[in-house]
């Protein structure tokens, strides 16, 4: 009786179900509908055979769906089906299967990823040598896993990226030009690129680092009860104007901060966002290290070119009010990826001496060649005999000879409120603190990259020895409680990462 009750409500489910899968309408709701149909097949019909046949194609089709969703998010990895399935029981509830369904393997992952055990990286960044210091875990998962946060793109880092932008493209216009109007006006150019047209849902532009779908989550509408796969996949939500507005003057009041530490009408960079890579020997064969530089200065003197490293940060600078020793950790850990961008910077230098060296010679040592790709620039070259007055590079001492490299900088574009360093005349009430200078004096600057250089193949050390395990639970979580370790790690089945 009770069977024959129910019977319209699973026949309309099952109906609006084979529906969706024949139009190819799938979303997060169809998945939804597709469990609601089969928890209701399990309660009022558990015994018929062509029902239990009816379950399993169901579970199958449902639990691909949420889990390509799933990963499309969080991954920039191809998808992945995971083989791997708890094993079947009556105990265990249909929504606890659908929660396993979207977890992820790492083996699986890297199956995908073409890798038929966890790969050691042979390219290795500034930043993620730092990220292998802070959290193995994490390092992990964005860097072999390739995983990346969920959502990856955030208002603070959109900040960071378009800022980038425009302090790097107002060094095109004439001196005159690079007025604080000019300068906010390129972020908004940038902006309005990357943006689109939101009042009609329609992104546009592609970056090199994030797509414009990736932006389109930006400022989005969340309500309490809306489905979070549909608010991550952001088709329907609406924007948030109010918040996008706030957004934008926090950004161009930075820009203020900046043009009031520096203008940049006297300034003219040698390079600006110049990437960098070198080579680091290894027991075994090598690895390279690469990354890009915001900004390299040039100042010129009797006995040659100083060299200054520039960085921006649009994050707020470290507050120095604790211990000495505390304050100079923190420094030091400011610093530590500067340094990583000096030594490779020196190492450019180098070798771009050991090539003219055998140019000179009109010979080649048997056995060794110069790869062109680890030296400077014919670009940078040619700037800095210009800047120096020679001709050509005939003319010109030895690189080493010629350039020092004497500082490294970092232009925080604000600041903590209560930082009186920063902020000594800074009214209670302003929005935000004003931007500082962090500089670190390079005079033993050979010293430095010496024990830089020593650090960097210390870490990717460490990094072959996990390798070496191949064990993913040999990559341990840290303490640190805002790490996205934490975050990631639950997407996993359990006992499958530490």
């Amino acid at each position: 009786h009770t069977s024959c009750c129910h019977l319209p409500l699973v026949m309309m489910l099952l109906k609006r179900s084979c529906h969706c899968i024949q139009s190819k309408q799938w979303t997060a709701s169809t998945s939804l509908l597709l469990w609601c149909t089969v928890a209701a097949v399990s309660i009022f019909y558990p015994t018929a055979a062509f029902i239990n046949t009816e379950m399993m194609m169901l579970r199958l089709v449902s639990r691909r769906s949420s889990y390509t969703h799933h990963l499309s998010r969080s991954t920039c990895a191809p998808t992945i089906f995971s083989t791997r399935q708890l094993s079947s029981s009556p105990s265990h509830s249909e929504a606890a299967s659908a929660q396993v369904a979207t977890l992820l393997d790492p083996y699986e992952i890297l199956r995908d990823l073409k890798f038929d055990k966890i790969p050691l990286p042979n390219k290795l960044s500034p930043t993620s040598l730092e990220s292998f210091t802070k959290c193995h875990q994490a390092f992990f998962f964005q860097y072999i896993l390739k995983l990346k946060p969920d959502p990856p793109m955030t208002p603070e880092l959109a900040r960071g990226i378009i800022c980038h932008k425009a302090l790097e493209d107002v060094f095109e216009l004439a001196p005159p030009q690079r007025t604080l109007v000019n300068l906010q006006n390129l972020f908004r150019k940038e902006w309005s690129s990357l943006r689109g047209d939101r009042e009609s849902n329609n992104s546009v532009t592609q970056t090199k680092e994030y797509n414009a779908e990736s932006y389109d989550s930006l400022f989005r509408i969340v309500n309490d009860d809306d489905d979070d796969d549909d608010v991550l996949s952001n088709e329907s939500s609406p924007f948030d104007i109010n918040a996008e507005i706030d957004w934008g003057q926090s950004s161009l009041q930075l820009l203020k901060n900046y043009y009031e530490l520096e203008d940049p009408r006297n300034v003219t960079p040698l390079m600006r966002e110049m990437w960098v890579n070198a080579k680091f020997p290894t027991e075994d064969d090598s690895f390279i290290v690469r990354g890009k530089i915001d900004r390299i200065d040039l100042i010129s003197s009797n006995s040659g070119a100083i060299l200054s490293i520039i960085d921006y940060k649009t994050g707020k600078k470290p507050h120095f009010k604790y211990a000495t020793a505390t304050n100079e950790r923190i420094a030091n850990e400011q610093f530590w990826k500067m340094k990583v961008y000096a030594l490779i910077l020196w190492k450019m230098i180098l070798q771009t001496e050991t090539l003219e060296q055998r140019q000179r010679q009109e010979s080649e040592e048997v056995g060794k060649t110069v790869d062109y790709r680890y030296g400077l620039s014919w670009e940078l070259r040619q700037k800095l005999l210009q800047s120096l007055g020679y001709e050509n590079e005939q003319q010109a001492p030895k690189w080493t000879e010629l350039l020092t490299l004497e500082s490294l900088r970092i232009m925080y574009l604000t600041s903590h409120l209560d930082d009186m360093a920063a902020n000594y005349d800074t009214p209670p009430d302003a929005p935000v603190g004003k931007a500082k200078c962090l500089d670190f004096s390079l005079n033993e600057f050979m010293s430095v990259l010496d024990q830089t250089e020593n650090e960097v193949i210390s870490i990717q050390k460490q990094i072959k020895e996990l390798v070496d395990m191949q064990d993913p639970k040999a990559w341990h979580h840290c303490n640190w409680k805002y790490c996205n370790c934490h975050e990631m790690r639950d997407r996993f089945i359990d006992g499958t990462v530490s």
